[in-house]
C-alpha cells in the first residue's frame, strides 16, 4: 500500500514540477522606431529580407514613436520599466523582448542575430517570459482609457509599402507610356 501511495505522490510531484516552468509558446519582438530614421529603416529592411530565418513562434511588432505621441508614451513607459539609462531612453531603434532590450541596430547580421537570441532564450526556457510591453500597455490604458496605440506587424508594415510601390510604379508607367505615345503621334503630324 505504501508503494502505491509513494507512486501517486511521485506522479503528482512530477506533474506539478513540470508545470512550474512553462515554455513560451510565442515570443514577441517589439521594435520601437522613428519616422524616417535611417537606422530603423535599414534594420527593418534587413529583418524583412531575412524573415525566413525567424522562428515561426517569434512575432515582430513595430511602433513608430517620433510622430505618434501615444506610441512615444508607451516607449517611455517600457524604458522606465526596464530601467534604461536616461541617455538611451529616447534612442531608436529600441528593441524589446520579454524583459530584455537592445538599444540601436544598424541592419547587420550580428544585430539581427543578437535580437533573435534574445527571443530564443525565452523559447528555449532559459528565462521566464514576461511581456513587459504588454504590461506597460495595460498600465497606460488603465491611466488613460482613450489612449490609442498604433502598431504594425512586419507583414503589415511591408504590405503597406508594397501597395504604395505598386501605385507609384503604376503612375510612373502610365506617364512613360503617355510620353512615348505623345512622341510617336507628334512625329506623324
Amino acid at each position: 500500500m505504501k508503494k502505491y501511495l509513494l507512486l501517486v505522490i511521485a506522479m503528482i510531484g512530477m506533474l506539478f514540477g513540470g508545470l512550474s516552468k512553462v515554455q513560451a509558446q510565442e515570443v514577441t519582438i517589439y521594435f520601437f522606431r522613428g519616422y524616417d530614421c535611417p537606422h530603423c529603416e535599414d534594420s527593418l529592411d534587413f529583418i524583412n529580407n531575412n524573415k525566413d530565418k525567424i522562428d515561426s513562434r517569434i512575432k515582430i511588432v513595430t511602433y513608430e514613436v517620433w510622430k505618434n505621441k501615444n506610441n512615444e508614451k508607451l516607449h517611455q513607459a517600457v524604458a522606465d520599466k526596464l530601467e534604461v539609462p536616461e541617455t538611451k531612453k529616447e534612442s531608436v531603434p529600441f528593441i524589446v523582448v520579454g524583459n530584455t532590450y537592445q538599444v540601436g541596430m544598424d541592419g547587420t547580421l550580428s544585430d539581427f542575430n543578437e535580437m533573435l537570441e534574445m527571443a530564443k532564450k525565452y523559447l528555449d526556457e532559459e528565462e521566464e517570459y514576461t511581456d513587459i510591453v504588454k504590461l506597460a500597455t495595460s498600465e497606460l490604458k488603465k491611466e488613460n482609457k482613450d489612449i490609442k496605440l498604433k502598431s504594425y506587424t512586419l507583414e503589415q508594415l511591408y504590405a503597406d509599402n508594397k501597395v504604395a510601390s505598386y501605385i507609384v510604379f503604376g503612375v510612373f508607367g502610365v506617364l512613360v507610356i503617355s510620353f512615348i505615345g505623345f512622341i510617336v503621334f507628334s512625329r506623324k503630324n
